[in-house]
This record gives structure tokens, sequence and C-alpha cells, in this order.
């Protein structure tokens, strides 16, 4: 079989070149996440502002197993993030990425800025750039239906709202009106390039060793798949019960991180049960179940929703956890009817409701505490307090068109405490990502993988293992097992797999055997995701992010006030995340004072190329250490 192809697309000088993906590419780095960060190393300049196109290249992938295997539904985007500087991934799900791989492609690398507002169109090796000036301005669920009937009504759409037209830092990228790629402020990268929509349709199955074999192994893996206990659960919550389990696990960001535990009666109100009672009926179900399932899901966990509020009978996907926890909890709204209203307005905006709701619950505490004037706040009618759901969206539609205090919020948390002058210390971040919604002071070490995640402060970079209180023991006993999920995690993003559905390595390795007729074990594999961390981390190095801001935000290091985990930290005190880092970096082959891989462990991972980035790297460290 063929190693696939990749499309360079120049959006300035309206060019379409289409090359075969390279061979070291395509083994190494194999497809989704890997790929991302083959090409997102190699092209993305290392300075200037990201949303300067100059500075930028935007990488889409879809996962190498997509449309190949059960639940293989994810497709990633790449970036240099504009609220971090540094390369950035994230992804959605639903049937863009086994569509794209369809259509022929196993990426596409775009650069430049459009002249005017253009969409491209993917379909059967073919890549159009179409005008969508009439567009502009549009929703993310207008834009949606209305490329669809352009194209073809079959066509899977990824686009930005109003947000990523504005340059928004914390914008994010909607798959078919339902699905946000929504880390890191991509959705202003298009923007910057003038790129309002990517679609695409395929009709071509995608070139495998064994096709037969492949077949047989999907359905064996769908049935046991769908006879699973785990999965029958994720069935009927997914992760939409997920504040249940943080209220018992003192990890919510309630009132921006203050209330981590919750009593029961709370936590209820924002629960699984409360969101199934308000799902759509079926009408809604067969308009949409084209779109709200990945091909070949056996959990189907994606439900539709409908809030009780006369006159706003929208429907929208059912809020996974951290919808409800960062729309919710942080700005301490616990009404799910008002929480599902600014889930469909954030989403149509095209704004990341995690990075949202950190930065409009920062903002509540810093009003509260009597540190934002009234007259900074500008283009709102009232103060923003805690439990104000009507504040919340109005805040949105600022951040989303760059008015009054909106356009403060618009830059991220980081960048906003930098030009008000105040609240850093309260901003919870790392490297400049908003934290997800997971406090680690419920979980021993989980700091540990917030501080040394490619991108920043994400949750879904490895879990430490045992689930315990950080009292338990230094955290540097937790980063081994740590690593092995980041690694798993990697592999899941490459290969296009829902995390939630119980594969295991030899799965993984058995479905590329037959796609690829390459016999690889699961453990080399999973190198996959030691080698996109690897180039991430030279490529942050090289741009002051590392070690630097491998860090702990004071909040932190705040004692739980309340519940079973009273008094607990994220960590014991400095010392004991100093020696959980350098244990990472001991483990990872990294220098272990700068986080910086050492050349020799490049050649290991058989990305000796980027050895010459890793020495600039360590002495840019070693004199910014100095001075």
């Amino acid at each position: 079989m063929g190693y696939g192809y990749v499309a360079f697309v120049d959006l300035w000088r309206e060019r379409v070149r289409v090359e075969e993906l390279p061979e070291d590419a395509a083994e190494l780095f194999i497809g989704g996440k890997g790929l991302l960060y083959y090409f997102g190393f190699k092209l993305a300049p290392r300075g200037g502002d990201p949303l300067d196109p100059r500075f930028n290249v935007l990488v889409v992938a879809p996962g190498f197993l997509a449309g190949l295997a059960p639940s293989a539904s994810k497709v990633g985007f790449l970036a240099r993030s504009p609220t971090t500087g540094i390369l950035c991934d994230t992804y959605a799900g639903q049937v863009f990425a086994a569509k794209l791989r369809r259509a022929g492609f196993s990426a596409l690398v775009i650069r430049g800025r459009a002249r005017d507002p253009v969409y491209l169109y993917v379909e059967d090796g073919r890549i159009e750039l179409r005008e969508a000036a009439h567009l502009w301005g549009s929703s993310t669920w207008d834009t949606w239906q209305a490329v669809r009937r352009e194209t073809r009504l079959g066509a899977s759409v990824a686009a930005i709202g109003p947000a990523g037209e504005n340059l928004v830092r914390i914008a994010n990228i909607m798959v078919d009106g339902f699905r946000a790629a929504g880390r890191c402020g991509l959705g202003a990268v298009m923007g910057s390039m003038n790129l309002k929509a990517i679609a695409v349709w395929g009709s071509r199955a995608p070139e495998v060793h064994d096709r037969e074999g492949l077949r047989k192994a999907y359905l064996e893996l769908y049935e046991r798949f769908r006879r699973d206990e785990a999965t029958r659960a994720w069935a009927r919550y997914g992760t939409n019960d997920g504040v249940t389990h943080c209220a018992r696990l003192s990890m919510c960001p309630t009132r921006h991180w203050r209330r981590p535990w919750l009593p029961e009666d709370e936590a209820r109100r924002l629960s699984g049960d409360e969101v199934l009672a308000r799902e759509a009926p079926r009408s809604a179900y067969r308009e949409y179940a084209g779109v709200i399932w990945g091909w070949g899901c056996p959990a189907k966990c994606a439900k539709l929703a409908s809030p009780r509020a006369k006159g706003r009978e929208y429907v929208v996907v059912k809020p996974e956890y951290e919808n409800l926890a960062m729309l919710g909890l942080a700005p301490e709204v616990l009404d799910l009817d008002e929480v599902l209203l600014t889930e469909k307005l954030v989403n149509d905006l095209g704004i990341d409701s995690i990075s949202f709701g950190e930065v409009v619950s920062w903002l509540m505490e810093l009003v509260e505490e009597g540190l934002v004037r009234p007259e900074e706040l500008g283009g709102l009618r009232r103060p923003p307090r805690f439990g104000d759901a009507e504040a919340v969206r109005e805040l949105a539609r600022l951040v989303a068109w760059r008015r009054g205090i909106g356009a403060v919020l618009a830059e991220g948390v980081e960048r906003a405490a930098q030009i008000l002058g105040r609240g850093a210390d309260r901003a919870v971040h790392v490297k400049g990502l908003e934290q997800a919604a997971w406090d680690p002071r419920g979980r021993r070490g989980l700091g540990v993988s917030y501080a040394t995640a490619d991108v920043g402060a994400s949750h879904l970079r490895g879990w430490p293992e045992p689930h315990e209180p950080p009292s338990r023991g230094p955290a540097s006993q937790t980063v081994e097992s740590m690593i092995r999920d980041r690694d798993w995690k990697a592999l899941q993003d490459t290969m296009g797999l829902c995390a939630f559905i119980p594969y295991e390595p030899e799965d993984v390795a058995r479905l590329y055997r037959l796609a690829t007729g390459r016999e690889v074990p699961p453990e080399e594999l999973m190198r996959v995701g030691w080698r996109t961390e690897a180039l991430a981390r030279v490529y942050a190095a090289l741009l002051g992010r590392v070690p630097e801001h491998d860090a702990a935000p004071r909040r932190w290091m705040e004692p739980v006030p309340e519940g079973p985990l009273r008094g607990s930290r994220a960590f014991a005190d400095e010392r004991d995340f100093r020696e959980a880092l350098r244990t990472f970096y001991r483990l990872r082959g990294y220098h272990e004072e700068y986080g910086v891989p050492l050349p020799e462990t490049l050649e290991r991972l058989g990305i000796g190329w980027a050895s010459d980035e890793a020495r600039r790297a360590l002495e840019a460290v070693r004199a910014r250490l100095a001075g």
C-alpha cells in the first residue's frame, strides 16, 4: 500500500500542491497527532505573532484508523497557539476524520492569508478554494448548514464563528455544529488566514493491506465493545455525569476553583440524570443521527438536549463534563437550563468553553475582591457576579466581538492579567493555556501532568495512577504511570480512537498490521507520543516556554477549604513539585535541569534530524537561566 497523500494549500497564492506522505513520516508518526507534530515542527516558524499568517501554519490530520475501526472518529488540528505561542493540537469527533480519509488525504497543511474570505472544499482528491464573504459574520451552526447546501448535504464541515473572525485568542473550531476542537485558540488562526471553513466529502475507501482481515477484526471488536459493561455505562452518560464525580473527589472548579468539593444536593443540579431529563425528541435524532455519532461507534454516548426555556427551544449536543464544569461550576451557575443556553451561544460564537469559563470566573473573582473598577467593565450593564448566567452570556458576546472588557478577556487569562496589571496570581493556567476542569488538589500527580503537558494545562495528556489524594506520598511516585497513560492517549489521538472505548494496545497493533502489512509491537507504536512530545518541548524551549513555564499556578497550593480533602494541596510543597519535575525529565531522557530532550534521546526515537535544534534549545535555556 502507499503512504497516503498530503495537500499543501497556499491561500495567498491560491495554489494547492499534493504530495505523497514521506516514508519516515508514515512509519514513525503514522497519522493524526503524529503527523500534526511532524509537519508542525518542520514548518511552523519559531517566532512572531501566531495571529500573523507569516508566522504560522495550520495542519489538519485524521486519525490513521478513521473509518477503519470502531469509534475511530477523531480529527486533529494543530498550529502555533495564539495564547501560548507554541505548538498545540486539539481534536473533534464525529465524521470529519473518516470523510477526509475517504477523500484521499492523510493531512492538509494550510499557509498564508486569503485576500478575501474563503472556505476549502475537499472531495475525492480535489481541493477547491471557494468564496466565503457571504458567510463572514455567521455563527458556526449557520456556516455548517450553508456550506453543506453549497457543496453536498453529506459533507462534514469544520467552521469558525465571529470569535475566530475577530481573532479572539480563545476561539475554537466547531465541527458539524456540535463538536468542538476547542483548545488553544486555533479558530483565531483560521480567522487570521481568512479561512471560514473546511468542508470534506469522500467516496474512496482508504487503501489497506488486508481488507477482509480488517473487516473481520472490525466486527469482532465492535461486538466485544458493545457487550462491555464499561461501554454500556458510557452509552448512558458519556462524561456528562462528571459533576457528581468531581464533587465527591474535591476536583471541581466551582467559584473559580475556590470550592473544589460540593455537597451532593448542589452537584445533583448539574448531574447526568438532569441532562438526560432534557433529552431532545426523537425527531431531532432522525435529523442529526448522521453527524452526532462517529462512524462505527458501539457506545453512541452523544445525546441531544433541549433547555426548558420558553421561546428558547434550542437543540444542543449534550454537554460534556468540561462544558458543565467551566460554563456552570466555574462561574457558579448551578441551573442546568442556563448552562445549556450558554453552551449553545458559546458554540455558535466559536469560543472554547474551557478557556472562556476560566477568564469569566477569573474576572468575577477580581470584581468580588474589588480588584477591577466599574469603569473597566465597559459593555456590561452591571458588574458580573458569581451565579449570574446572563452576565456570562453577555460577556460571551463581548468577547466574540472584542468589545469593552470582552476585548481584554479575548486575549486569554495570561494576557488579560498582563493588560489589567493585576490578577496574575489568581489566573489558573499553564504556559498560557487555561486549565481544564479537574482540580489537581484532588489527585496525586495530576499537577505534574498539567505542568509538563506539551500544550499546557490539558486533562488529556496523561492521568497518574492510582487515584488517591496528594497527601498519600511524593508526587514523583506517580510520574511513571502518568507517562504510560500519556503515551497511550497520544497513540489513541494518532489512530483517531475514542478514549472511552476499551481498546488495548494489542488491538491497535493488530489493526495497524492489517491496514499496513507492518508488524510493529504495541510498545513501539506507543513511542509516537514520546516523539511528538520531544518535538513539542524542543520547539517550546526555543520560544522560552520550557522549562520556565513548567509551573504550578498559585491556586494549586492553596488548601482545599472544606470537604473530605480539607487542607489538601496539589503538592506537599515546592520541593515535592520540583522533584516530580526532575523525575519526569529523567524518565523521558531530557536534561534533568533544563527539561529539553537530549540529542541522544532523539536519536533513540528515530528523529535524529531534530538534534541540531535540540542542541540550540539546550544552549538557549542555559543562557536564559544563567541570565
